[in-house]
């Protein structure tokens, strides 16, 4: 089966061609702002690219406001059914929390994605809007995880909730003291991150009694942590293929008619 994913973030819209669960090319991503403009030419030149007819658009959103209007144009421009993933899809990952309501669909498809690729315990670092770190046990039970703010907002949030700083442009740095204010903010907001993570995932081995194997996704992951030693897996376009995996599991599961 071939299937367009779509992956409605708080900042980017994601969208992708998948045939049986695996990418026909790397994913494009537009600012959930233009959609309206950029994603009908975005959804036909995923159907261009296809050599199969699209058997469907699997939707992950964490963004409900746009969800309704971009599942809409997404039936218009494509022809195809459009589901919805913990909507008109249950995401087949079991979970220790307290209330599953609350978990963002695209956590969830990321663990799954993940497990599926690995079939062992993960962990999955998405940095993008938020800095998000998740466990998945050898189970497949999803633990869990913790929700910071991921780059862009702490630049943001210095700047405005201070008089004079800056906005950081978040530019690698290789001195940790910095020689001037945009060096020193640079290397404050890559430090909190990279430690945050890092002591979140020591913390999450030691709950797990072994080291996990530690997935990275979302459009800060490599600047964040390409260097950190920490990463054994960059997979950029995790909660998209979760939404086509599971796409092709609710197809496989269906009742015969």
């Amino acid at each position: 089966m071939t299937v367009i994913a779509l992956d409605i973030g708080n900042t980017r819209l994601g969208a992708g061609l998948f045939t049986d669960g695996k990418a026909v090319d790397p994913a494009q991503r537009i600012n959930c702002a233009d959609w309206q403009a950029e994603l009908p030419g975005l959804l036909r030149t995923l159907m261009d690219q296809s050599s199969e007819k699209i058997d469907g658009v699997a939707v992950s959103s964490v963004f409900p406001a746009l969800t309704g209007p971009v599942c809409e144009l997404a039936r218009r421009t494509t022809g195809s059914q459009v589901l919805i993933a913990g909507v008109d899809m249950a995401i087949p990952v079991k979970t220790a929390l307290a209330d599953e309501s609350t978990v963002g669909t695209d956590r969830l498809l990321g663990a799954l994605s993940a497990y599926v690729n690995t079939e062992q315990a993960c962990v999955i670092i998405s940095a993008g809007t938020a800095l998000v770190v998740d466990c998945i046990d050898d189970n497949g039970l999803f633990l869990g995880g913790a929700i910071g703010p991921g780059l862009q907002l702490c630049a943001k949030a210095l700047h405005d909730g201070t008089a004079q700083l800056p906005v950081a442009t978040l530019d690698p740095v290789s001195d940790p003291m910095g020689k001037n204010t945009m060096e020193a903010l640079n290397s404050g907001i890559y430090a909190m991150a990279r430690g945050g993570v890092r002591e979140l995932v020591e913390k999450i081995a030691d709950g797990l009694g072994r080291w996990p194997h530690v997935v990275a996704t979302g459009g800060d992951a490599r600047r964040l942590l390409a260097d950190s030693g920490l990463v054994d897996s960059f997979i950029p376009d995790l909660a998209l293929q979760g939404a086509a995996l599971l796409w092709e599991h609710c197809r496989a599961n269906q009742p015969e008619k």
